[in-house]
């Protein structure tokens, strides 16, 4: 009894903020900087970021580390504009190694990292789903792909992504709408890997904000990321996201997305306050 209180009193709860955000390929400002700044993330994940944006913002020194999938997969010579958006993750925390996804067909499209907590490494990843409309069926063969090494992965881990998918984020997840018949191996009801949407989480046990969600949309989405469509019409759409393994506590998740739009992107930035 004794010898258990004393492990019970040396187990430390880490808190940890992350964020992730596509920032739509666009150029470094200081928007981005006071932006992201303001967040105070521990860690944050990016997607659709290109090398001189990688570079600028290490240069601020506002995280201690990064690591960038174009340094890992360097675009070749043949590869077009699409191939030379990566994905980053910067660190307040020791990166130790970081590697990206092989078996898809984009590795650039994907970056995962592995950093020192405390005793601990945790995996954090930062993935972006290839758009169906562009192409095709790389799109659903990433999904599956993806939730393969997801559930072989032992770490805990938190991972931010833009998933271009769901057609419609609905309060019951069940009845999601879906652009190909595979979306919901990754992000469905009982998805083939062991991680789960944190905002989710989140709404599970403050029902309160769940009522204002539903009274507010009541055919979804949970939450707005990202705004789809043309000027005949607009659909608001629920397009990133960030998981995590159950270990992984979740204290509060917001979807800031008029600041996102403000300081330079179509896509709201997704911020979790996790508990490790």
């Amino acid at each position: 009894m004794e010898y258990s209180l004393i492990k019970f009193a040396l187990i430390q709860i880490m808190k940890l903020k992350f964020a992730s955000w596509n920032i739509n390929y666009r150029n470094f400002t200081s928007k981005h900087l006071d932006f992201i700044n303001s967040t105070d993330c521990d860690v944050i994940a990016l997607q659709e970021c290109k090398q001189s944006f990688f570079d600028d913002l290490k240069e601020e020194k506002l995280f201690s580390f990064g690591d960038f999938s174009l340094l890992l997969r360097p675009p070749e010579a043949e590869d077009g504009k699409s191939r030379n958006l990566g994905c980053a993750i910067f660190s307040k925390h020791k990166i130790k190694t970081s590697f990206v996804v092989q078996e898809v067909a984009f590795p650039e499209r994907t970056l995962v990292t592995q950093c020192k907590f405390g005793e601990s490494l945790i995996q954090f990843c930062s993935f972006h789903i290839p758009p169906g409309s562009s192409w095709g069926k790389i799109k659903p063969e990433t999904f599956k792909i993806l939730a393969k090494w997801l559930k072989a992965q032992k770490k805990p881990m938190v991972l931010g992504i833009d998933a271009n998918a769901p057609k419609s984020d609905r309060i019951n997840i069940a009845e999601n709408e879906w652009w190909w018949k595979d979306e919901p191996v990754f992000l469905g009801a009982k998805p083939e890997h062991h991680l789960e949407d944190v905002f989710r989480k989140f709404l599970n046990r403050t029902p309160e904000k769940l009522e204002e969600i539903q009274k507010l949309r009541p055919d979804g989405p949970l939450a707005v990321s990202y705004i789809r469509g043309n000027k005949r019409k607009y659909t608001p759409s629920r397009y990133d996201f960030i998981y995590a393994t159950q270990d992984i506590g979740v204290i509060n998740v917001k979807y800031l997305y008029d600041e996102a739009i403000e300081a330079g992107s179509d896509h709201a930035l997704v911020l979790a306050e996790l508990e490790c």
